[in-house]
């Protein structure tokens, strides 16, 4: 199936996100994981004031026939609930977020999900070296 592109393109909400290279499909259950691990990152957010955006919802349905039945007779019954995006897009985004618990959270988000991603920020920020003076490193946004 070809999947159109989505405007979310451009870090809209957050000040960092998470961008896919490659096309996703991710089924709800796996969606439900990631919301939980981000819950228990973002401990706190009265505090610390970090926000999440999920820029993914499960919208397409998929059906499975009962095992055993015969071929024909229609859809099977509404087995999940899944999200299919195409490369190019942030499904995740962060703000009031340290660069460092940043790039830990992502690393980890990255691992459960089954594309490759990449970390984008979208301004420059200061980064202290130890025993050296502030260091500006250039975050470019995406494209």
């Amino acid at each position: 199936r070809n999947v159109k592109k989505w405007t979310l393109s451009t870090l809209t909400y957050g000040d960092c996100g998470l961008l896919t290279l490659q096309p996703l499909r991710m089924s709800s259950r796996q969606i439900f994981r990631l919301k939980v691990f981000l819950k228990k990152a973002v401990k706190k957010p009265e505090i610390t004031k970090r926000l999440v955006w999920f820029n993914m919802f499960p919208h397409m349905p998929l059906t499975k026939k009962p095992k055993g039945m015969r071929m024909g007779k229609g859809a099977g019954k509404l087995n999940a609930w899944q999200i299919q995006t195409c490369g190019g897009v942030f499904i995740f985004e962060f703000r009031n977020l340290r660069l460092g618990r940043a790039v830990h959270f992502f690393k980890t988000i990255a691992t459960k999900i089954p594309t490759q991603t990449v970390v984008k920020f979208a301004s420059t920020k200061m980064i202290k070296l130890s025993g050296a003076k502030a260091v500006n490193v250039r975050l470019t946004t995406f494209w």
